[in-house]
């Protein structure tokens, strides 16, 4: 659903079903990705560092349902955490400050 909406609005949307699909992909090809923490395999936090590891250097954002009950150590690797109870909006507003290519982003915010 998140995805035909980011279509909806223009973004170029790569859906992912499994996370280790990501780590596939040719990461430079991508501005920036949404991860969720609760994965199959391995949990957002460990994508992000094979992520990192493989040399992404764009923003995570992680959209979830579990963002209240993450550790400070796990919040603060992320570009934005956002709880999939928030307005849609305040994913939309997140991917405009990120993707503005004046602005180098500000990981861990």
């Amino acid at each position: 659903m998140r995805c035909d909406l980011l279509e909806q609005e223009g973004y170029s949307v790569v859906l992912c079903n499994h996370p280790l699909e990501a780590l596939r992909c040719d990461l430079s090809a991508f501005s920036l990705a949404i991860v969720d923490f609760e994965m199959p395999v391995i949990n957002g936090r460990d994508l992000l560092l094979r992520l990192r590891a493989l040399g992404a250097r764009f923003p995570v954002v992680l959209l979830s349902g579990s963002v209240d009950d993450l550790s400070d150590d796990d919040r603060i690797l992320f570009s934005r955490c956002i709880s999939k109870g928030s307005p849609v909006q305040r994913l939309l507003d997140t991917l405009v400050e990120f993707l503005n290519s004046n602005e180098i982003p500000d990981f861990g915010a």
